[in-house]
């Protein structure tokens, strides 16, 4: 063998196909390591035949290769709205839902290859759906787009994925999809394209094929395809739909990919008159696509193990592609040692424009399990294939692959009838080592995700099913997380073993009780990421023994700390790693707040390696430093210049005072400081229930007394001193002489300073600041407030090791009306390394994206169940349409001639927004959302266009449509209308009355 070492072969990575008999990959290796033949008979519902224009119903009467079911289709996950989905062609509908499969096969998240200079290469020719939408009268342009041109799909594919590389439909007759194939590998050698997506779906909507190949006598007799059998009259039709994804071997060993087979070279070459005629198979030319294959590929035809024969099962195309593979294999070859030829078609019947993908499943996983099926319905073999020293031997049983030197190699034809001929030479994939386990992570976090609730569930039990089966925990974790597309609809289980996960799973399936912290269940759909907001605390967190399980089980944490404590060690003779090993109880500042700020640190180091990268970063009095610290306006060595020197100051010069907590507003906390004003301030406004009240201590006693005989909660703060307050000012000269030498800069992130009550840059982190920062009121509520006016989902991470400000941001979030949560790192009445794994699995239900690949660095990739789809049917004759009615039926005396939205609420107003839009997207009343944009309901620029000229027509207004197809949602456009709005009187409430009357009526007539 002479492997072409100049070239790196192209990997088989990720596949999908339904096959007759097969839903996917793996039952289509059951079917073909079983030797079964999954071929039928014609489903007597799929075709509404004509007998009167002289046409041979007999001919549907006979045996077919059919998909169960071609109607459904999962069009919400697509963003698909109903009346597009209806006009659809259902190749394109099942080869979206098998692309994807491919794609999750592979490991690769959707998600990940928008911008990538990646190929789609379609089969997929006329399915005749085209005529079942003009008969039902559907002719616009979403008909046209998604079933009158077959050369459109690739670029559905790429505009979805937001791809780059080329976009082509090819076609060939029935070697379409082995062309496809061809000119994908082309592009890839060439340095064209990164990726390649191939696929094809061939499905038989209308009859008329059928007459033509039963006139011209192809079709099977016996309702079997008899590949190398005498008897071979003819083939059996067959549906089918498959894809793989290709990218070079190099790329996909680096990248850590499964490899079903490796491709080494190919060819594509024309009988031109060597048959006699177009569609008559031609000899030589068979002969020259096996050389050229062959060359291309560097190797040598005595080295070829199998060949996936075209192998139809007909008179003249037989014998003809069996002579020229005898000729070929014959060259150079050992006596005794024929090589193995089989087709598919045997099993599952002619797949026609997507035979050549089925074949070449077919031998991709035969050489990954290295056994070669059995070819059925061989009773009398072709005389070829009798003869003593025949080079070539059929497969009639299921065998081990050949044994011999080299890997093994196999070849796969696929002929058209226009004469094409498309040839593909196969290995195996190079070993893949798992890379060697020096560790296990202390818990495991499982993240799972879909677009539909329902399919979350079912996503769900198949995880506890396959983990019941004991798989590698760390590898299916990080393929779950960092291999699979996240969806808007999330739930993480966290868990020491598989069977608690999978006790957890199932707890969620069946809507029973489990505990909330190993069952984590995103409480909302999360369209987008959200701003992630690292809240520091001051002084408070502290308690014996924190930080030791973190450094006996996490060693990313116990990297960051060591460095901290190096830090802290420069300063002050200790280190904080020693302090917290030896878990007693802190109890002087000077220990306290360096060894806090240390934690925080490497906290919030650790959060950052794990990919949860915060937008804002917000510290509340001393938590300022950690949180300089972690933007990069200081440097390691700063922030602990800065803390320790504090504390020292504060510890050596005995600054006076208490602090108390107390549940109050700041404008009630300063009516209740009242006389002692000139003693006691507002040290900390918490949120707007709560603040701190600092000063002299027993004019604190005197303010307090009274408070707590109303009832008021008031809680003195462990502290020896009252910052925030004049009794630090003595302090002044002395702290900025200490810091006079750190170098603040400019941070990557930005912060917003409590102190100041403002984003702040870097270098104005200086010894000044760090003065004001202890002793100006810490403005904490006003900082949360701002994180939350941005309208953005917000999720706000305390780093801290136990949780101080929780109940405060909550108070602002609900005060603010504003989309949020807050995530403790730590709890001290918790394992750390547990419900850190907690806050990361919450993290993820929210929305956020962790780098699994630096959670689990020594994980490999495992193949995961498949997405379940979750379909509706959606066909122009159903008889039961899933389409709302265009033009839904509304009262004559009832139907307004223009809504006045002055006299509406924003609620309102969106309602009749939202009524305007089912009926355009022909979307059921109740699945129109006012809190997400159209686009997801799949509105899209000639629907943006009809929207419009509704909202024109009933509402008076002309939206441009680049805003329809924004991210705004419908409340958010029904608000700027209405502010849009003129005054209106009172005598329009009757005719706004009379609209939302027409609402309710589209609302009766959408499905429930």
């Amino acid at each position: 063998m002479h492997v072409n070492h100049g070239r790196d072969p192209i990997a088989i990575v990720g596949a999908g196909c339904r096959l007759p008999g097969a839903r996917n990959l793996t039952e289509f290796w059951e079917v073909l390591s079983q030797g079964r033949d999954t071929i039928g008979t014609i489903p007597q519902d799929r075709f509404d035949v004509e007998t009167d224009r002289g046409r041979r119903p007999d001919v549907l009467r006979g045996a077919g290769g059919y998909l169960d079911d071609i109607t459904g289709f999962d069009a919400r996950f697509f963003r698909v709205s109903p009346f597009e989905a209806v006009r659809l062609d259902p190749q394109q509908r099942n080869l979206l839902e098998v692309t994807w499969d491919a794609l999750d096969d592979a490991g690769i998240p959707a998600e990940s290859l928008a911008g990538s200079n990646t190929g789609v290469y379609t089969s997929l020719l006329s399915s005749g759906y085209w005529e079942l939408l003009r008969q039902a009268g559907m002719y616009d342009m979403h008909a046209a787009l998604g079933a009158a041109v077959s050369g459109i799909f690739p670029g559905r594919i790429s505009t979805l994925l937001d791809l780059r590389g080329p976009s082509m439909g090819v076609e060939a007759a029935c070697a379409t999809s082995l062309l496809a194939v061809h000119v994908a590998c082309r592009a890839l050698w060439s340095g064209e394209v990164d990726l390649a997506l191939v696929g094809g779906a061939n499905l038989q909507i209308v009859p008329d094929l059928y007459f033509a190949l039963g006139d011209a006598g192809v079709l099977s007799s016996s309702g079997k395809c008899r590949f190398g059998d005498v008897e071979g009259d003819g083939f059996v039709r067959s549906e089918g739909v498959a894809c793989v994804v290709l990218k070079p071997l190099s790329r996909a060993l680096e990248d850590g990919d499964r490899i079903h087979a490796t491709i080494l070279g190919t060819s594509a070459t024309h009988d031109g008159r060597t048959g006699g005629s177009m569609v008559a198979p031609g000899l030589e030319g068979h002969k020259n696509m096996l050389r050229a294959a062959h060359r291309d590929a560097g190797v040598s035809a005595c080295d070829i193990d199998y060949i996936e024969a075209h192998g139809p099962g007909t008179r003249i195309g037989d014998p003809t592609e069996l002579a020229a593979l005898d000729a070929i294999m014959r060259e150079g070859r050992a006596p005794g040692r024929p090589c193995l030829v089989g087709s598919v078609k045997s099993n599952i019947g002619h797949t026609e424009f997507v035979a050549g993908l089925a074949g070449l499943l077919k031998t991709a996983l035969a050489v990954r399990h290295r056994t070669v099926p059995a070819t059925l319905h061989v009773e009398e073999q072709h005389a070829v294939l009798r003869l003593p020293d025949a080079a070539v031997e059929l497969a009639t049983r299921a065998q081990p692959w050949p044994e011999r030197d080299g890997p093994a190699l196999a070849g796969v034809s696929s002929f058209g009838m226009s004469g094409t001929n498309i040839h593909v030479v196969l290995s195996e994939a190079p070993d893949q080592a798992p890379p060697p386990r020096t560790r296990a992570r202390p818990s495991h976090v499982l993240p799972l995700s879909a677009r539909d609730p329902q399919a979350l569930r079912e996503l769900a039990a198949a995880y506890a099913d396959l983990l019941d089966t004991g798989p590698d925990l760390e590898d299916l974790c990080f393929s779950a997380g960092g291999r699979r597309s996240q969806h808007d609809r999330r739930l993480a289980v966290v868990g020491a073993d598989a069977k608690s996960l999978a006790a957890s799973l199932r707890a969620f399936c069946d809507g029973g009780e489990s505990d909330e912290r190993s069952l984590i269940v995103g409480e909302r759909r999360v369209p987008r990421k959200p701003k992630v907001v690292f809240v520091f605390p001051g002084q408070g967190a502290q308690w014996a023994g924190m930080g030791r399980d973190l450094l006996a089980r996490e060693p990313a944490f116990a990297r960051h700390m060591h460095a901290c404590a190096r830090a802290v060690e420069a300063e002050l003779g200790w280190s904080p790693v020693d302090v917290l090993l030896a878990g007693r109880p802190l109890s002087r500042v000077q220990e306290i707040q360096p060894t806090l700020w240390a934690m925080q640190v490497a906290l919030a180091r650790l959060w950052r390696e794990w990919g949860i990268e915060p937008d804002l970063l917000i510290g509340h009095s001393m938590g300022e430093i950690a949180a300089a610290v972690v933007s990069g306006a200081l440097s390691l060595a700063d922030g602990a210049a800065v803390v320790c020197r504090r504390s020292a100051v504060l510890d050596e010069l005995a600054a006076s005072g208490a602090m108390w907590a107390v549940g109050l507003g700041e404008k009630d906390a300063q009516e209740a400081i009242g006389e002692h004003a000139g003693q006691v301030c507002v040290g900390v406004v918490n949120s707007r229930y709560a603040t701190v009240l600092s000063g002299d201590d027993a004019a604190l006693e005197k303010v307090v007394e009274p408070l707590r005989r109303r009832g008021v909660f008031c809680r003195r703060v462990d502290v020896d001193y009252a910052s925030h307050a004049p009794q630090v000012d003595p302090l002044r000269e002395e702290l900025i002489g200490t810091l006079r030498d750190i170098r603040p800069g400019a941070g990557e992130v930005p912060i917003h300073s409590s102190a100041w009550s403002r984003i702040v840059e870097g270098d104005e982190l200086d010894a000044g600041y760090w003065f004001e920062n202890l002793r100006l009121p810490v403005r904490f509520a006003d900082a949360a407030q701002a994180a939350l006016a941005e309208g953005r989902p917000t999720v706000f991470v305390e780093i801290s090791p136990h949780p101080l400000l929780q109940s405060s941001l909550e108070d602002e979030i609900e005060a603010c009306g504003a989309t949020g949560a807050v995530v403790s790192s730590l709890d001290r009445n918790e394992p750390e390394a547990d419900i850190l794994s907690t806050a990361l699995a919450r993290l993820y239900a929210l929305g956020c994206r962790p780098d699994w690949e630096r959670l689990y660095p020594e994980a490999g990739y495992v193949p995961l169940p498949a997405y379940p789809w979750q379909w509706l049917n959606f066909w122009p004759d159903a008889p039961k349409s899933v389409m709302a009615p265009e033009h839904p039926p509304v009262a004559a005396s009832t139907r307004p001639v223009r809504t006045d939205m002055a006299v509406l609420s924003e609620n309102e107003l969106a309602g009749v927004v939202a009524g305007l839009a089912a009926q355009v997207l022909a979307v059921p009343g109740h699945e129109i959302g006012i809190d997400v944009p159209l686009t997801l309901l799949g509105l899209d620029s000639v629907l943006a266009s009809r929207f419009r000229d509704r909202m024109r027509k009933d509402l008076g207004v002309d939206v441009p449509i680049r805003q329809l197809l924004g991210s705004a949602t419908l409340l958010e456009l029904a608000t700027e209308l209405r502010s849009a709005a003129p005054v209106t009187t009172a005598a329009s409430a009757g005719l706004a009355a009379t609209s939302m009357a027409s609402v309710a009526a589209v609302a009766a007539v959408a499905p429930a």
